[in-house]
């Protein structure tokens, strides 16, 4: 399946989903899957910087300077972050029995990242374009879909379902 054709499926059986991505992990793709999620959050800030950038009377140069501020802290570190995230909650778990490995550990949080990265791209553009009402609605929704499938997505991986016969 495509990436899309995945990210909509996750939304409709997220344990599923989760199930069929580790079959088709590989560390390569849980990089570009976090790779992924970082670079549409940075798009999803574009809009918001170019109006801060337009208020504040900008010049050309310090426009660009922002914008490839927020590209190294979003795209080039963000990826570190999330490793640095999956590898502490991957260490909590494990104190309560968690099963999983330290590859599906980054594979859950990368997938649930992704997941959430169209209501980011919303977001977004609602902080610029919408009422603050708007924005804060779809922000805690936002927040709300990544916590439900990082949540499942751990709970597939680290607590397996016994099934007995």
């Amino acid at each position: 399946m495509s990436l899309l054709a995945d990210i909509g499926a996750a939304y409709r059986g997220p344990r599923r989903e989760m199930a069929h991505q580790v079959s088709i992990m590989t560390e390569p793709r849980i990089l570009m899957l976090g790779f992924t999620a970082c670079l549409l959050n940075y798009v999803s800030r574009m809009p918001d910087l170019a109006a801060i950038s337009f208020l504040a009377e900008d010049d050309p140069a310090m426009m660009r300077a922002r914008f490839a501020t927020l590209f190294v802290s979003s795209v080039i570190m963000g990826p570190l972050f999330l490793y640095i995230i999956a590898a502490l909650s991957h260490l909590v778990l494990r104190l309560f029995g968690g099963q999983a490995t330290w590859q599906e550990a980054r594979l859950a949080l990368m997938w649930a990242a992704l997941v959430a990265s169209p209501l980011v791209l919303i977001s977004g553009a609602s902080k610029v374009f919408a009422p603050p009402s708007v924005f804060l609605v779809a922000t805690l929704l936002t927040a709300v879909v990544f916590c439900w499938q990082w949540a499942l997505c751990l709970a597939t991986i680290e607590f397996p379902r016994r099934v007995t016969a």
